[in-house]
C-alpha cells in the first residue's frame, strides 16, 4: 500500500503541477484518465513500449493503444488498468518518469499500484533468454544501496525489493526459464560494467574483470543493467510494490558483446514480455 510518509508537501502549494515530461497536467481530468490504474510496466525503449502496449492490449481485448502526452522523451499508454511507458535508458532519464508518474497517479487517485521494470540485461553465469526477477538490487561496488548527491551531500537509500511480488511473477514462467536473482546497476555500459571493448583504455585487464563479476557472482548477482538501484530505491522509499524482470541477452562470463542473432534477440525479449503479461492477465481476471 502507498504511504505518505515520503511524499513532497510542497505539492499543496502549487496550483498548477505540470508533468512537464508526460505532457500532462494537474489542470485535466487526471482522475477520469488514470484514477482506475492498478500497474505501470516500464521499459527503456519506445519501439519495445509500444510493442509491449500491443501485446497486452489483445491479451486483454483491448482497443489498439495510442500514446497519451508528449511523444518526444517518452511514449505512454493505457491498456485497461495498466499504463505502459518508456523511459530512456540510464538511472537520470528513469527517474523523472518515476516521479512523475508517481504523481500522476496520486493526482488520479489510483490506489494499490505497482510498478515494474521490463528490460534487458547482460547474465552473470546463466544462459542467454534467462529471464531475471530481481528480490533485490545492488550498485556498482556490489552493495544494496542507492547512492544519490542531493544539495551537495551523498543521500544512501536501500535497494530491496517486493519478494512477494517476485515470487508472484516468477509462479507464471511456464517453460520459459527465469529465477529469482539479484541485478546489478552501474551508471554505464562499458566501464561501469568492466568491459574491455569501449572507446579508451580502461586501465584494467580480462584477468582483473573476470574477478570482479565472480565476485558479484557469489554475492548473488545474475544480471546486470544500468537502472536497477534507483528503481528499488524510489519504489521503497515511496512504498510501491516494484518488480525489476530482465531477461540475459548474454552471459559476461563468457564475453562482453552481444552475438546473438536478431530473431535470438527477439525471442529472449519476447520471455521477460511473456512471464510479466501472464501475470498481468491473471492480476487483472481478479
Amino acid at each position: 500500500m502507498q504511504t505518505t510518509e515520503f511524499q513532497n508537501p510542497n505539492l499543496a502549494d502549487l496550483d498548477v503541477d505540470f508533468l512537464y515530461h508526460l505532457g500532462l497536467d494537474t489542470s485535466m481530468d487526471l482522475e477520469a484518465m488514470f484514477g482506475d490504474v492498478e500497474c505501470v510496466c516500464m521499459g527503456g525503449s519506445p519501439d519495445r513500449a509500444k510493442a509491449f502496449a500491443d501485446k497486452l492490449a489483445a491479451e486483454i481485448g483491448a482497443e489498439e493503444p495510442k500514446p497519451i502526452g508528449k511523444t518526444e522523451r517518452c511514449l505512454l499508454f493505457k491498456v485497461g488498468r495498466v499504463v505502459v511507458i518508456s523511459h530512456g535508458m540510464g538511472m537520470p532519464s528513469m527517474l523523472i518518469f518515476l516521479h512523475e508518474l508517481k504523481k500522476l497517479l496520486d493526482y488520479a487517485g489510483a490506489k494499490n499500484y505497482k510498478f515494474m521494470r521490463i528490460g534487458t540485461s547482460g547474465g552473470v553465469g546463466v544462459e542467454p533468454g534467462t529471464v531475471i526477477v530481481a528480490d533485490e538490487a545492488l550498485n556498482g561496488k556490489l552493495e544494496p544501496q542507492y547512492d544519490q548527491v542531493v544539495l551537495g551531500n551523498t543521500r544512501s537509500w536501500e535497494t530491496k525489493l517486493d519478494s512477494g511480488l517476485s515470487e508472484e511473477i516468477l509462479s507464471t514462467r511456464g517453460d520459459i526459464r527465469a529465477q529469482i536473482g539479484k541485478t546489478m546497476g552501474t551508471d554505464d555500459f562499458y566501464e561501469g560494467q568492466g568491459r574491455l571493448d569501449g572507446a579508451l583504455n580502461p586501465g584494467y585487464n580480462e584477468a582483473d574483470k573476470m574477478a570482479y563479476l565472480k565476485q558479484a557472482y557469489d554475492k548473488g548477482v545474475r544480471n546486470i543493467e544500468m537502472e536497477a538501484p534507483a528503481f528499488a530505491a524510489f519504489c521503497l522509499r515511496a512504498g510501491i510494490r516494484g518488480a525489476l524482470v530482465n531477461v540475459t541477452l548474454l552471459d559476461r562470463l563468457q564475453g562482453d558483446q552481444v552475438t546473438s542473432t536478431k530473431e535470438q534477440l527477439r525471442q529472449y525479449s519476447d520471455n521477460a514480455d511473456e512471464i510479466v503479461l501472464k501475470y498481468l492477465k491473471t492480476q487483472l481476471q481478479k
